[in-house]
């Protein structure tokens, strides 16, 4: 009997690992809510209402500081510090607007896969098509989004079995088992609930690409959706499954591993140091009032008139009375492990949350850049080339010919604004050396103009604000002509 829910033994030997990066870069609150996955009970073997309201407040007040989250972001803003290069025929232009047929852009989408990498190193790209019968797809139809194609992005955890094929001298993709959650309209016509969904991607004994959808029910899974071939824009099947992997090394089918796991086993190391402290401070932070020398009756007498603490109010005491405030010693033994945790996230690849105080060399301070960025670099590589490979097979559904690429930065300096090339860049501009196309580029990487304005708007604008300005010619005439070629 077919079972659709089944997945693979790597697959099952993640899940702990992905989990714990997860809740760790989605926050305090995440985290908390798991309770005792991530902060021990004290005595827990002591079920009394008395030690679980101990450990309610022991868990409130400790303190998450999730320096894993926002090192992940940082990490996606550094890539995107200076905008993707994104080359696609006319009949793809709609991907830098919608690439998932949900108003998601291909920017967009690219930020949030790069952060699904650097938490769990996997992460999956179908692109999926429209069926079109035989022949080349009409402009009504692009335009009334039939044939449109589309990206959907897929985290780790939903993509639940593959197998490869041998075919020829390469490696293809035979089977990808991919869990979906869709909503189901309630019968009032007002709720929604979720619906389990498995989607199957096969190849076929043929070598025809074929998809069909099952639906999870309580005690197995029903086939919803029979098998169908989706065609390409010739109306032709597909002899492979556009299907891409991702993953923090490389974009095959085996699991990575996750380049911030390490980073967040310390940081829950540091979040119980943190509880452990935090309840050391409120046990015994407060200083605590004595009376020593008194007898039965000066007792009774302070116990009845009551006692107050303070400048203004004077404490009256018998002879050889004494008061004071007992003060416990600083509990620096859990603080000094929280620093050394902090410590260590930093020489893990935190250098954003904390950076060194040492005056270094401009040789010293590129190599250290260069280590720190290194996974980085290769993440960001990976999701550039597998957005190439999802444009080709875009545009194979479309007919489109021309060149596809989508290039995301790989240079995380920091870019700066030097007014002294700005100058001499819009000197070469006017002078003739210089197309102004590149000089705008520089302008976009430098976040001086809106990075997806294109050279025709930008052109556009300059021309109604300013129509004196020839922007098409080497040189710009005082009257508004045009110099004429020698």
């Amino acid at each position: 009997m077919a079972d659709v829910t089944y997945t693979r033994p790597e697959y099952d030997a993640a899940q702990s690992r992905w989990r714990l990066v997860r809740d760790v870069c989605k926050g305090s609150e995440t985290v908390k809510i798991r309770g005792d996955v991530y902060l021990p009970k004290p005595n827990a073997h002591d079920t009394s209402k008395e030690n679980q309201d101990r450990y309610k407040s022991y868990k409130q007040r400790a303190v998450f500081y999730n320096a894993t989250g926002r090192t992940k972001h940082s990490l996606v803003g550094a890539v995107f510090r200076t905008w993707p290069t994104l080359t696609v025929p006319g009949a793809l232009e709609y991907v830098s607007k919608d690439v998932d047929g949900q108003g998601v852009s291909v920017y967009q989408q690219s930020q949030s896969v790069i952060g699904h990498l650097l938490e769990v190193g996997r992460h999956g790209l179908l692109v999926d098509y429209a069926a079109v019968k035989a022949g080349t797809v009409s402009k009504a139809d692009e335009q009334a989004g039939r044939a449109r194609a589309s990206v959907a992005s897929y985290p780790a955890e939903a993509i639940r079995n593959w197998k490869t094929r041998q075919v020829g001298g390469q490696h293809l993709l035979s089977l990808v088992v991919l869990r979906e959650e869709a909503d189901k309209e309630t019968d009032d016509g007002f709720g929604s609930e979720k619906v389990v969904q498995f989607r199957v991607l096969r190849l076929d004994d043929s070598g025809i690409y074929t998809q069909e959808v099952w639906e999870e029910s309580s005690s197995s899974a029903e086939l919803i959706i029979a098998p169908f071939t989706p065609l390409n824009g010739l109306g032709l099947p597909w002899k492979v499954i556009p299907f891409q992997f991702l993953g923090s090394e490389n974009n095959d089918a085996s699991i990575d591993d996750s380049p911030l796991y390490d980073m967040a086993v310390l940081n829950i190391g540091h979040y119980c140091n943190s509880a452990d402290y935090e309840d050391s401070v409120w046990f015994s932070g407060q200083p605590q009032f004595w009376i020593s020398g008194l007898d039965e009756a000066w007792r009774d007498h302070l116990e009845a008139n009551g006692i107050y603490v303070g400048s203004r109010a004077p404490l009256t005491l018998p002879a050889n009375g004494s008061c004071g405030f007992a003060q416990p010693e600083p509990n620096t033994l859990v603080k000094e492990a929280m620093d050394a945790k902090k410590e260590d996230m930093v020489s893990l690849g935190a250098r954003l949350i904390e950076r060194g105080s040492a005056v270094k060399t401009a040789t010293q301070a590129d190599n250290d850049s260069a280590a720190e960025h290194s996974v980085l670099s290769l993440v960001v590589s990976n999701v550039s080339e597998a957005y190439s490979q999802c444009l080709v097979w875009m545009a194979e559904f479309v007919n489109a010919t021309g060149e596809t690429l989508y290039k995301l930065n790989q240079d995380f300096s920091q870019i700066t604004l030097d007014a002294t090339i700005l100058s001499a860049l819009f000197n070469a501009v006017q002078g003739g050396k210089l197309p102004s196309a590149d000089f705008w580029q520089y302008l976009r990487d430098r976040g001086v103009i809106d990075p997806e304005k294109t050279d025709d708007e930008i052109r556009d604008e300059l021309e109604t604000e300013n129509p004196v300005m020839d922007l098409d010619d080497d040189e710009v005439i005082p009257n508004g002509g045009k110099q004429s070629d020698p």
